[in-house]
Parts: structure tokens; sequence; C-alpha cells
């Protein structure tokens, strides 16, 4: 069975109507369009705004959360208010283990770690970087600022909670007062609307990123010794948000 075909019967299981166009399909009732980007005889297609872009490595190697992610963005989640959570600081562990299950990139190093929570359950995790001081131009003098890198945002699988990105971020910058945030948006998902909305501004893209794929276990790598698919991602696009005055 093709790719396409194993993403059309998921879709088909679902009960959720879509049109298909070779590795296109378009559903109708989210207005979103998701095309598929197979491995074998890899050509990356180009690039249309507001396009999902599911590449079969992250179809094989994520299990239940590339298919939960799915069913999020074309309306099948669990709905959860941020102002009925709570937010504290986790451990690494317990954000490691939420993040390899959650987040399509899995975990990663950060110093700051928070944890939202409902009613004790565990149901997002943000990952902030330690500070850089990085000069930025100011009114045409060139200013030191602590530059934080937001590393990591994910929410359980299959939900969306509304307001949590925001209050995860009001958190960091209550207890950390940084002068300025960056983070990505990852251009297979998003043209990051939701940071823009947050009051971040675009400011350049990191370059697309070449990967072999594990023919074992779908995972992607940056050198060729596990013998893999040679494929290339979009890359991201980059966001600051500043909070010095001028």
């Amino acid at each position: 069975m093709t790719f396409a075909d194993e993403f059309a019967g998921f879709i088909d299981a679902q009960g959720i109507s879509c049109s298909r166009e070779d590795l296109l399909f378009s559903f109708p009732d989210s207005g979103i369009e998701i095309r598929l980007v197979p491995i074998d005889g890899f050509e990356r297609p180009e690039r249309v705004k507001g396009t999902i872009y599911l590449y079969e490595d992250r179809w094989m190697a994520a299990g239940p959360y590339i298919r939960e992610r799915i069913l999020a963005h074309l309306g099948r989640y669990r709905k959860i208010f941020a102002r009925k959570c709570d937010i504290r600081r986790i451990d690494a562990v317990a954000a490691a283990g939420f993040l390899s299950r959650h987040h399509s990139y899995g975990t990663a190093k950060a110093k700051y770690k928070y944890g939202m929570f409902l009613d004790g359950e565990l149901v997002a995790v943000s990952l902030f970087s330690s500070p850089r001081t990085i000069p930025r131009d100011i009114e045409g003098a060139q200013v030191p600022l602590r530059s934080f890198e937001w590393v990591r945002y994910a929410s359980l699988s299959g939900s969306r909670i509304s307001g949590g990105m925001s209050r995860m971020l009001a958190r960091f910058v209550e207890e950390n007062s940084p002068d300025e945030v960056m983070t990505y948006a990852d251009l297979e998902w998003s043209d990051g609307a939701v940071y823009a909305r947050m009051g971040f501004h675009e400011a350049g893209l990191r370059e697309p990123v070449t990967f072999w794929i594990n023919p074992v276990t779908f995972a992607r790598e940056r050198t060729p010794d596990c013998g893999g698919v040679k494929i290339r991602n979009f890359g991201s696009l980059k966001y600051l948000k500043q909070y010095i005055k001028p």
C-alpha cells in the first residue's frame, strides 16, 4: 500500500470529508489542505502558503502522535481552556517524557521548563533557553539585549488549549524579565500566524536542512551514515518579540 493510500484510508476511517488529487488532500469543512511528501524518489514540492506538508517519515515514525495532530488540525480535538490550568516549573524528566510523545521533534536541552496542568494532568510543556546577549539596532543605536529562545511548545496530542501558548509565555516573561524572546515556526506545518497574534514579528528564515531517513527507525539523521534516503525540509521562519521600551 502506498503512503497516499494509507493516509486516505486513515481519513476515510475517521469519516472526514475530503477531496483528493494525487498527493493533495483538501478538507472543505476545515479549509485545510495537506500535501503528502513521499520519501521514495524524494522530490520536495513547491511550497504553497497555508498548506500542511506531511512527510512520509513523520507518518511512519511518530505513530499515534502524528495522527492525533492531523485530526486536531481537522477539528477533531479535546478543547482545554488555559484559564482553568495551573502553570509551574517541571524537571527535565517530566519535560522529556511529555515532549517525546507530543512533539514532532521530541525533547531538547533547555534551562527553563514549564508545565501546564489541568486538575493535576500535564497537558502542555514549554522549554526556554538560557539567555544570550545579542546586539540589536534600537532607534539607530546598538543595544545589547538579553535574548531567550522559546525552544519547544507542545500540548497533549489530540487537544487544543485555548490561550495556552500566551499564558505559558506570560509566565516565563513574568519570572525572567527577558529583553526579547525568539522562536521558530516549522514551515512543514505552519507560517507562524499564532506567533504573530501574540505580538511576535517575522525576523528571517532558517534555511532548509538536509536529512537522511534511517531505513529502520524512519528517524531523521544529519549524516548519510544510516544509508537512508536523502530529503530536504522547508526550513523555519524566525520570530522575535521584544519587551524593552523605546
